[in-house]
């Protein structure tokens, strides 16, 4: 169940000047703008950094100066998108970023990070602060790339990516609590899960059993979703099932979505995510969101 938030209505963006956390940047404003909510930027230096390999020390006065001097720039971007300034305040820590992130991320509505994306041919994978941020963060996270899909018109659709482990309930309750409060309405995305590894030897199953395994999934998924969806009386909502590989699907469906939704269940002391979530922060086409079940609110 989605744990409520009690606090201030903060946004928090990580920000360090390249494209991708510019692109934060303008989705952390407008998510500040239509919560009337405090904007916090924070630029975080990895301590590791400071001593590299090569006996070189660098100052962190001058490095926390310069850093200032940037984020400096960010707050003329989000005064001049009509934030009041005493509506913005920056930090510089030294220290992991995805760990200072998640300091902040337990006082926050919302945080909001850049992410390095792959084009379709490449097997890179999302940078190590926002895989590392949507595995320890205490609050919903949107994390977005230069190379998103920018849409004429927002296609007003946020997906939630749910199995039948019921694995995305909560990803679920915090979408449809932001249609709730700023409109929109939720495509609900179920993937039938194609047999893969060298231990299946069954051979491919036929259309009849693909689509016996749909409609298995379609009758699970429509319980599970209606007991969320009842206290959401107002917020359109449909379910998509289909049959395949869930990376494949969910990054072709993205193209037509404003935000992704999935579920992240990281675990002590690791905090690592699984494949399925490293494969959409990084080829997804358009922001995605990601939400902890455990230890996190909603925003």
């Amino acid at each position: 169940m989605l744990k409520p938030y009690v606090g201030p209505a903060r946004v928090v963006v990580g920000f360090d000047g390249s494209d991708d956390s510019t692109s934060a940047l303008a989705r952390g404003i407008a998510e500040a703008q239509q919560r009337n909510a405090e904007l916090v930027l924070v630029h975080a230096v990895d301590d590791t950094v400071l001593n590299s390999a090569w006996g070189v020390v660098f100052d962190p006065e001058e490095i926390k100066e310069g850093a200032a001097d940037m984020l400096g720039k960010a707050v003329e971007n989000a005064t001049a998108a009509g934030l009041p300034r005493q509506h913005v305040r920056t930090e510089v820590v030294l220290g992991n970023p995805a760990a200072a992130l998640a300091r902040l991320s337990e006082q926050a509505s919302l945080v909001v990070v850049g992410r390095r994306s792959a084009d379709a041919g490449e097997k890179l994978f999302a940078g190590s602060t926002a895989v590392g941020i949507a595995g320890t963060s205490r609050c919903p996270v949107i994390v977005v790339s230069g190379n998103d899909i920018v849409h004429d018109q927002p296609t007003g659709v946020i997906g939630v990516g749910v199995d039948t482990a019921a694995r995305g309930a909560v990803a679920l309750e915090w979408a449809l609590s932001e249609c709730t409060g700023h409109g929109g309405r939720v495509a609900v995305i179920s993937v039938c899960r194609a047999p893969q590894g060298r231990w299946f030897s069954g051979g491919h199953p036929t259309p009849e059993q693909e689509q016996a395994a749909v409609q298995v999934t379609q009758a699970r998924m429509t319980d599970m979703v209606s007991e969320i969806t009842e206290d959401y009386p107002d917020v359109d909502v449909t379910l998509e099932v289909s049959y395949g590989n869930p990376l494949d699907v969910l990054t072709t469906r993205s193209e037509e979505l404003d935000l992704l939704v999935v579920e992240v269940h990281a675990s002590f002391p690791t905090y690592s995510v699984g494949g399925l979530i490293r494969g959409l922060l990084s080829h997804a086409r358009c922001p995605v969101g990601v939400i902890r079940p455990k230890d996190s609110h909603g925003s």
